[in-house]
């Protein structure tokens, strides 16, 4: 079966009325991906669900131009019962009960010849990966709005069997990066074009996202405050909306920003003044119950534990030890008694995350004498987000029992570091081989619950994040198994991102320069 697409014809896109409102809004975009390749006329359409079964039967006229294209979108929580269409039921109980997974084919109306085109996904962020599929065929990169990485212009597209895909479930769960190190480039940027960091802003973030089938995101934080500058909490919705998990960074608990905590800390606030649980137990209480009841309705993976203000030591370097894991301890008991208050009979299934990382690695693991946190009973359940040295090189990984734990394991790695003893950001400096060799490392080590990657102002990281991001997505493709991994996907990356098209001579040298720099930086 093959359906050739003519430049200049007409496309449908058919979403159902009681649709999520982050697939139509995807549909929208990937709607504009077709218009700008193929300048197409597309227009979408909201259907109930008897109609598009009417339509896919045959039973009603789909009014298509010769070399145009219709498109049905469904996601399975969307659709009551079947859809009536043997194929697409038979996809749907294929697919039925797994994690972001969509059915992409061709289905013949009536066999008229004329097939349309059927997209089903197990989730909304299924759907939506599937709807970007056609993105992608059209060869529209993940970075078109981000590095103006424009696609080529297309005569015509021809979709056919060989196209039929069911995709496979992520390797990792969650699959993210962190915007950090913002100021001075993405801070005045975002300032300039949006007023401060705002939803108008986070949806490129989010779109960005979700073309390179990620799902999750710490925001900016060194002065921004991602549920208050939406404005208010456009920005949280909004995320929700597109199907993106937040989080916050290593020091930033209960879903409340580092940065918000200056705005409501005082001598008269219900808050206190005082960053230390010990001396100001009841107003961080306080602090991050209300978090948790303002964000706690989204999508999110908890951050639990503590920091210090500005992502310091907690209680200083007089401390000793036992007095470190014995305060944590409290902190997170706390902590996880106030999301059981406030999330009720949702607080089992909603995911947290406690990041050993710098010092607290230190009362994780504990000593001869002191016994760590790494076999508290209380974490059982709770993702542990290991850290590699902010170099890039893998420290703390799981070993035997460890592996299969209740919560598993996540990796927060490094494409940008500030701090001592050695700061890199503004420009790449990661070779793809040694992201392929440290995370192939922690994938078989098991750590396949969270992969999130700190990339400073996100524009220089566009070539480490994608590949970051697809070896998170399918790591049965780009994986340990892939010796010749980075650089099969630096020339395909060169593809997708410079156009087909592009002179042999012109892609060697792209790719020689690619990475030799980065060699040569790292």
């Amino acid at each position: 079966m093959k359906k050739r697409i003519e430049k200049g014809s007409e496309i449908s896109l058919f979403v159902l009325e009681n649709e999520y409102p982050g697939i139509k809004r995807i549909a929208k975009k990937v709607s504009e991906d077709i218009s700008l390749v193929l300048d197409a006329r597309t227009n979408i359409g909201e259907t109930d669900q008897n109609d598009a079964a009417a339509l896919l039967k045959g039973e009603k006229s789909l009014n298509e131009t010769d070399g145009g294209l219709s498109v049905f979108a469904f996601c399975i929580d969307s659709i009551n019962g079947g859809t009536g269409i043997a194929e697409a039921d038979k996809r749907i109980e294929d697919i039925r009960g797994k994690r972001e997974v969509y059915s992409f084919f061709l289905y013949d109306v009536n066999s008229t010849g004329n097939p349309v085109l059927v997209i089903i996904g197990s989730d909304k962020r299924g759907t939506i990966y599937g709807l970007l599929h056609i993105s992608e065929l059209l060869g529209v990169s993940s970075w078109i709005w981000f590095a103006d990485a424009l696609p080529e212009k297309l005569e015509s597209l021809t979709l056919s069997d060989a196209d039929d895909v069911t995709s496979k479930e992520p390797s990792v769960k969650y699959r993210g990066f962190f915007i950090n190190d913002e100021w001075p480039s993405f801070g005045n940027w975002t300032m300039e074009h949006f007023g401060g960091f705002t939803a108008e802003m986070y949806e490129h973030v989010f779109e960005l996202i979700l073309r390179l089938k990620g799902n999750y995101l710490w925001p900016a934080m060194w002065t921004s405050n991602f549920s208050l500058d939406g404005p208010g909490l456009k920005n949280a919705e909004l995320a929700d909306e597109m199907g993106i998990v937040m989080s916050n960074s290593h020091h930033e608990p209960c879903l409340r920003h580092s940065e918000e905590w200056d705005f409501v800390k005082g001598e008269d606030s219900i808050y206190g003044k005082d960053w230390n649980f010990d001396r100001n137990r009841e107003g961080l209480i306080n602090y991050w119950r209300d978090g948790l009841k303002r964000n706690g309705k989204f999508e999110n993976v908890i951050t639990i534990g503590m920091r210090g203000e500005r992502d310091s030591e907690i209680l200083g370097r007089e401390a000793g030890l036992k007095e470190n894991i014995d305060y944590l301890k409290e902190v997170i008991t706390t902590q996880k008694d106030l999301i059981k208050e406030v999330l009720k009979d949702r607080a089992d299934s909603v995911p947290t995350m406690l990041a050993v990382y710098k010092e607290v690695e230190a009362y994780y693991q504990g000593s001869d004498t002191v016994e760590g946190l790494k076999y508290w009973p209380e974490l059982d359940g709770v993702t542990l987000m290991l850290c590699e040295d902010n170099q890039g090189n893998m420290r703390t990984l799981p070993e035997g029992s460890e592996i299969g734990r209740k919560g598993g394991f996540g990796m927060y790695y490094h494409f940008d570091y500030h701090g001592d003893p050695v700061s890199y950001e503004w420009i790449n400096s990661t070779h793809l081989p040694k992201v392929w060799e440290q995370m192939s490392e922690a994938y078989e080590k098991g750590i396949r619950d969270i992969w999130i990657v700190n990339v400073g102002d996100l524009k220089p990281q566009e070539l480490p994040l994608s590949y970051f991001m697809d070896l998170a997505y399918d790591y049965d493709r780009w994986g340990e198994k892939n010796p010749d991994s980075p650089m099969l996907y630096l020339k395909k990356w060169i593809k997708d991102t410079f156009g087909q098209n592009l002179p042999e001579d012109m892609r060697d040298a792209i790719f020689y320069l690619l990475d030799g720099y980065t060699y040569l930086n790292s």
